[in-house]
């Protein structure tokens, strides 16, 4: 039996206005939605069967076995190719059973808020988890962009900003592309003393980076 792939789309950083095109046409053609539910009310008026993804990967894919015949999109954050539920859905139906649709990460909206090139740009992801990334190591990059979130993430930003010393610098960057999107320098203290969006990516820049 031949069933549809299954359509991971990347949703771009929350604005309806960074779904792409191709996004729009696989979602057109859903009969299942699987996303975080900021994600599903991107699409308010399309009526399809909704799951709901929350802390709990492992009963989403389960539920989503019981719909394996109908066309199904999964809708991630950002790009599905960076720190994304897309590895999930991948191991557990197989990569050749799906088929990923890149989106704009808020990575990439953040270097453009701050007109950086992102080439040279190391990445770390503290959402959910501790990086293990050691504190000397980082030091050999110029710029660094810690996905964050939760107050653990947050505080060891902080330690590292504190270990780089005064030749870094941090920003931080707040609800990309939302009504409420704020982007600010921070020092270590700072970033200790006050609470942060669960949508942050904290900068950290060498004084040679241009602002």
């Amino acid at each position: 039996m031949s069933w549809p792939p299954i359509i991971i789309a990347g949703c771009g950083p929350g604005h309806a206005d960074y779904l792409t095109t191709a996004v729009h046409n696989a979602v057109r053609h859903a009969e299942v939605l699987v996303g975080a539910p900021h994600l599903l009310d991107l699409f308010p008026a399309l009526n399809v069967i909704r799951l709901q993804v929350g802390a709990d990967i492992p009963t989403v894919l389960n539920a989503m076995e019981g719909h394996r015949h109908r066309h199904m999109v999964v809708l991630v954050s950002g790009d599905c190719g960076l720190f994304s539920l897309a590895h999930r859905v991948q191991q557990h139906f197989g990569q050749k059973h799906c088929r990923l649709i890149p989106g704009i990460s808020s990575v990439q909206v953040a270097c453009a808020r701050l007109g950086i090139d992102w080439s040279d740009l190391r990445i770390v992801s503290a959402h959910g988890r501790t990086p293990k990334e050691p504190f000397e190591e980082l030091r050999r990059w110029r710029k660094i962009a810690i996905l964050s979130g939760t107050c653990a993430a947050t505080a060891w930003a902080a330690d590292l900003l504190e270990f780089l010393g005064t030749d870094y610098r941090g920003v931080v960057c707040e609800n990309l592309t939302l009504e409420e999107e704020s982007i600010h320098p921070s020092d270590a203290p700072g970033l200790r003393r006050t609470p942060l969006a669960s949508r942050s990516i904290i900068f950290l820049l060498h004084r040679e980076v241009p602002s």
